[in-house]
């Protein structure tokens, strides 16, 4: 079972499930701001014990043979994490690393965008 996690910055007032399925698809949103790439990229890596392999980010124990892992997504204004075989501690850290840069959570699952 897989559980997504989905972050921008920006675009507060719009609503955020609108929001997100526009930027899903790969639609510019006006209020939303561009990812800072090279930032979510050395904060990633910047993580202890976790390792990467290209989309693949794998908490500390996780092989791509046996995860837990996450695939990583990116675009211009939106970043995805799709968790399989994580466990709460797991998504609570990428949750940390993404507000330490800025970005709002939204929980495509429940519908909900988190401060």
């Amino acid at each position: 079972m897989s559980y997504t996690l989905a972050f921008w910055s920006g675009g507060d007032s719009a609503d955020c499930g609108e929001t997100y399925n526009r930027l899903n698809s790969g639609e510019r949103v006006a209020a939303v701001r561009p990812v800072d790439a090279a930032a979510v990229e050395g904060a990633i890596g910047d993580l202890d014990r976790w390792s990467r392999n290209q989309n693949m980010l794998y908490p500390p124990g996780g092989t791509a043979a046996d995860g837990p892992a996450f695939d990583v997504f990116m675009d211009d204004q939106l970043v995805v994490f799709t968790g399989y075989g994580v466990e709460p501690h797991d998504i609570n850290v990428v949750i940390d690393v993404m507000r330490s840069l800025g970005f709002r959570l939204y929980d495509p699952q429940t519908l909900e965008r988190f401060e």
